[in-house]
């Protein structure tokens, strides 16, 4: 017997359109494809299929099917409601092997026995049975109980074989039976209506399906006036206690035919309505919902990922895309250039020494007028891998923390879904970020045109001297050398050139390189901040669109069962 409805108890049918309830079921049963049990979801979309199936057959008939246990007496009972014998009642069990239809209606009623693969069919017609007479109130000269109209209700009245048959065949049929017809009848004895397996497998779950099921005590002329009020109390207790809050309890006797009228009357009614299908899909959809709920519950967990979360992933990514040493190589890189350019010129030669950070790692380079698209990074590490992976799962935990076992493996799943992509993604974030790996600042030319000023100066006190040592050398005698009586003690000119030229050199050398630490701390800074834009952007594609689409999922799932629930 399919678990399919054995859920809490609910009453009322809900004022939600079903055809609209059915759309969101059928929503939520392709949302929860993949999360829920597949066998779930399959349970449910039989159930929408056999809805399907019968809201496209006749609306004017309404099936009614006797369930019962061997020794019930059901084919008694439906002999006795319809008024001629249809169906044969004997000692030998089980007597019932297929199903047996008494049709009142028969136009219109083919495709629908069909479906139920009803063979046996027995026209009422003009035959007087009872349960036509009962139908059309004209035939009997009164006018309808409880205001029927005239014209007689269409009834598909089924006797199954028995719900606990020692022949497999007939068991399944009468449990497909109960997944089709519109009406159940649960048929009992005063033997085995307190049966446990029969309540537990059987009745149990079509809780809340109250509105069209019914329960019937047969033979209740075996059992003593005096204590049939209490089984009968009993039994209803029961059904209560099975989630069949309103269901109906009847006691009958085919044999006396006591109980028999009522029981008849209250079908008659039912079909009147024209309900009972409408009524038993409504219970049906509601059953499926929590079905699906119960597999995979979507509701607790947050609507988005927190922005907080969101950051943690970022800084786990980014060690795994190597942020924190491009950023240092991009300050190192600034270093390396103003070097180049303020450094004291004749050391500046000791640059060459040493590539460009930047360029020993393949960033910021061009190649034939396009950037390159991947760097020379070295690959991760076990710990840096270690840590962008559980930087994915942490935030998958964070991103669904609420949410039921199926819904966190879902966004899990959903988080690493592009997980293989994601050190190649990174790498080209980092290749393609705009780091300004070319750029200079305004007092480069300044300070550089003051080194070259500086050099000439302490050049031309040298070229003196050097030419004064020459003359000497030679013995023709040197123009006369000017005197610096200034200071403290008398320097000549060329020597105080080649000093001052010196020092100015070395100290606008010094000034030159405070000023690119300075500034490279912030081009420093200004790359990680990038390179974090970027590698949020890769997050954000690769990680956290995935997840957000299956929370989206999940919130649409939850609303369309709230739906269909009613």
């Amino acid at each position: 017997m399919s678990p399919l409805l054995t859920r809490s108890k609910r009453s009322g049918a809900g004022t939600a359109p079903l055809a609209e309830r059915i759309e969101a079921l059928d929503r939520a049963a392709d949302g929860l494809d993949g999360v829920a049990p597949s066998h779930d979801v399959d349970e449910v979309r039989d159930l929408l299929s056999r809805i399907d199936r019968r809201r496209a057959l006749s609306a004017e008939h309404t099936v009614i099917g006797l369930f019962g246990a061997t020794g019930s007496g059901k084919s008694s009972l439906v002999n006795a409601l319809v008024g001629v014998d249809i169906t044969q009642a004997a000692v030998r069990r089980p007597t019932t092997s297929r199903p047996v239809a008494a049709v009142l209606g028969a136009t219109g009623s083919d495709a629908l026995l069909d479906w139920l693969e009803v063979e046996d069919r027995h026209a009422l017609e003009g035959t007087g049975a009872a349960l036509e007479t009962a139908a059309v109130p004209t035939a009997s000269g009164r006018r309808a109980r409880r205001s029927e109209p005239a014209a007689p209700p269409g009834i598909v009245l089924l006797d199954l074989p028995d719900l606990d048959s020692v022949e497999s065949a007939n068991r399944e049929i009468a449990e497909r039976m109960t997944g089709m017809v519109d009406v159940i009848v649960w048929v009992t004895d005063p033997q085995k209506y307190a049966d446990a397996v029969l309540h537990q497998e059987f009745v149990q779950p079509f809780a809340g399906h109250d509105a069209v099921t019914l329960l019937v005590l047969n033979q209740i002329d075996r059992i003593r006036e005096d204590e049939r009020a209490g089984v009968l109390e009993s039994l209803e207790s029961i059904a209560r206690a099975d989630g069949l809050d309103q269901a109906p309890v009847f006691a009958t006797s085919a044999t006396t035919g006591e109980g028999v009228e009522e029981l008849r009357w209250h079908l008659i009614s039912l079909a009147h309505t024209r309900e009972a299908a409408a009524d038993r899909q409504r219970a049906d959809v509601r059953g499926g919902a929590e079905l699906l709920q119960q597999a995979a519950d979507p509701s607790g967990l947050p609507a988005a990922a927190e922005d907080g979360e969101i950051d943690a992933l970022v800084e786990d990514l980014a060690a795994a895309a190597r942020v924190e040493p491009v950023a240092q190589a991009v300050g190192a890189s600034y270093r390396h250039r103003a070097a180049g350019r303020v450094g004291w010129p004749p050391l500046r030669w000791l640059r060459t020494v040493r590539p460009d950070p930047l360029r020993r790692l393949g960033i910021g380079q061009e190649r034939d007028g396009a950037q390159v698209e991947r760097t020379s990074l070295p690959e991760p590490d076990a710990a840096a891998r270690a840590r962008a992976s559980g930087g994915v799962r942490h935030f998958a935990d964070a991103a669904s923390e609420g949410g039921g076992d199926a819904w966190r493996s879902a966004v899990r799943d959903a988080a690493r879904s592009r997980e293989d992509d994601l050190p190649d993604a990174l790498d080209q974030a980092v290749a393609g970020a705009d780091l300004r790996a070319r750029s200079t600042s305004w007092w480069w030319p300044v300070l550089d045109v003051l080194q070259w000023l500086a050099m000439l100066v302490w050049v031309v006190g040298l070229g003196w001297l050097a030419l004064n040592v020459v003359l000497v050398f030679f013995q023709i005698p040197p123009p006369p050398m000017p005197m610096i009586q200034e200071l403290w003690i008398p320097i000549p000119l060329p020597t105080a050139l080649l000093v001052l030229g010196i020092a100015v050199g070395i100290l606008l050398g010094l000034l030159g390189g405070a000023l690119a630490a300075v500034t490279a701390s912030w081009y420093r800074r200004r790359a990680r901040g990038v390179l974090l834009g970027r590698v949020r952007e890769v997050a954000l594609t690769h990680v956290v669109a995935e997840v957000e689409e299956t929370l989206s999922r999940a919130d649409s799932v939850a609303r369309d069962i709230a739906f269909a629930r009613g």
